[in-house]
């Protein structure tokens, strides 16, 4: 049994209540200043071909400090600080060559803090400004709770930003955790994740299932709806500052819909598969365009409906709940699992179906040299049992003969 000490991390927003206009007012004041320390430094750094955070301090730090001598200096610290993980992050994607711009931009951000700016009390947050320490009421929920009494522990810094007249407050939880990659028991379960569904394959019991999600009808239900709205409130009172589209676009609530279906997705997961070793899918970043650049179909809202159905976001979420219950689990790159046959390793032929715009239906591939018919999610998943073993367990594989699969929906 190989286990590795990970820290797992969890964030949490926590929103103030309405601010009255004197807090507004002096958090405002140290946000903006933020903001332009935060570009400045990105600016001079760029030029200088500096990124590290210490040489940037030295450089830049008595100059902000005479600028703005009213601001507590932890501020400049932290404003420098994040300037040099954004030169770093964009070096890295300008080496990939995934850069929009020639040089680092600043759209958006967050007033970083450590230890010395904030305070977290039973009622709110302690927050250090130039006019001295204010407190700031908190809306606390059973989220913030559970982690803070389930053994998670605090981190010392913290981040917010000012959203009209709310505070956002931005706390992260890390825990300690053995991860376990490799097991005992004979039990594997292979999770293919798709746009509708998500399959999972045990092996050596060779039992299937197909746990249905919908997410194209869903997306596509949105979608739609969301249009009729846009047409509606923007032909009487325009698009620009329409308060009424908004409030309308607001309730449609997208986000929550699909998101619970997602928890309940990976409790139902990590119920079957709480016994065993878990393979899952290596997924590259930026899946989702990937595909839609290499497959020049996907067009319109064939490509809205790919990149909004939370394939990534499935795989991440059940990724957290296989750490948080220390399930071992391993990542094997995907390439052709759903098109080769388990059964004579040749390649398969679709028999019908492309695109999924109607919900989950089943894809059935046929094998031209063994004659083997079946699913193609169900395919994935088992040849990513057979990846596993052939590539990283002991155990033997022994042949595969189709199973009776198991469909159901959430």
């Amino acid at each position: 049994m190989n286990k590795q000490s990970e820290t797992l991390e969890r964030t949490v927003v926590l929103v103030s209540l309405q601010l009255t206009k004197t807090k507004i007012k002096v958090l405002s004041y140290i946000y903006q200043v933020y903001g332009r320390i935060l570009i400045e430094a990105l600016e001079r750094m760029w030029s200088n071909s500096i990124s590290s955070w210490t040489r940037a301090k030295k450089l830049l730090y008595k100059r902000f400090r005479e600028k703005y001598p009213d601001l507590p200096s932890h501020y400049i610290h932290e404003a420098i600080r994040d300037a040099s993980q954004r030169l770093k992050s964009f070096k890295k994607l300008k080496k990939k060559g995934l850069a929009k711009t020639d040089k680092p931009v600043v759209k958006k951000w967050s007033v970083g803090c450590d230890n010395q700016l904030w305070k977290l009390t039973l009622e709110g947050v302690r927050i250090a400004t130039r006019k001295g320490w204010i407190n700031i009421p908190l809306q606390f929920h059973k989220l913030f709770w559970r982690y803070y009494n389930g053994g998670w522990i605090l981190r010392s810094s913290t981040r917010w930003k000012l959203v009209e007249n709310k505070l956002y407050l931005y706390v992260v939880f890390t825990r300690e955790v053995e991860v376990i990659r490799t097991s005992n028991s004979s039990k594997v379960y292979g999770i293919d994740i798709n746009e509708n569904n998500v399959t999972i394959y045990c092996y050596p019991e060779n039992k299937a299932a197909t746990i249905v999600t919908n997410f194209s009808k869903i997306v596509l239900g949105y979608a739609y709806r969301r249009a009729r709205i846009q047409r509606k409130w923007s032909r009487v009172f325009g698009v620009k500052d329409n308060r009424r589209l908004k409030i309308a676009l607001m309730k449609l609530r997208e986000r929550n819909v699909k998101k619970g279906i997602k928890q309940k997705l990976a409790r139902i997961v990590i119920d079957i598969v709480k016994d065993g070793v878990v393979v899952l899918e290596k997924l590259p970043k930026r899946f989702q365009d990937k595909v839609i650049e290499k497959n020049r179909k996907l067009n319109g809202l064939d490509a809205h409906r790919l990149k909004q159905s939370s394939i990534r976001g499935i795989h991440k979420l059940i990724i957290e709940k296989l750490e948080g219950y220390v399930i071992p689990f391993i990542l094997i790159n995907p390439s052709y699992t759903s098109s080769t046959c388990p059964i004579c390793s040749s390649k398969l032929i679709l028999m019908k179906g492309y695109a999924q715009r109607n919900g989950w239906k089943p894809r059935l591939m046929k094998c031209p040299r063994c004659g083997f018919i079946h699913d193609r999610d169900i395919i994935g998943a088992i040849n990513l049992v057979g990846k596993y073993i052939l590539d990283v367990s002991p155990m033997p594989l022994g042949r595969r003969v189709p199973m009776t699969p198991v469909w159901s929906g959430l």
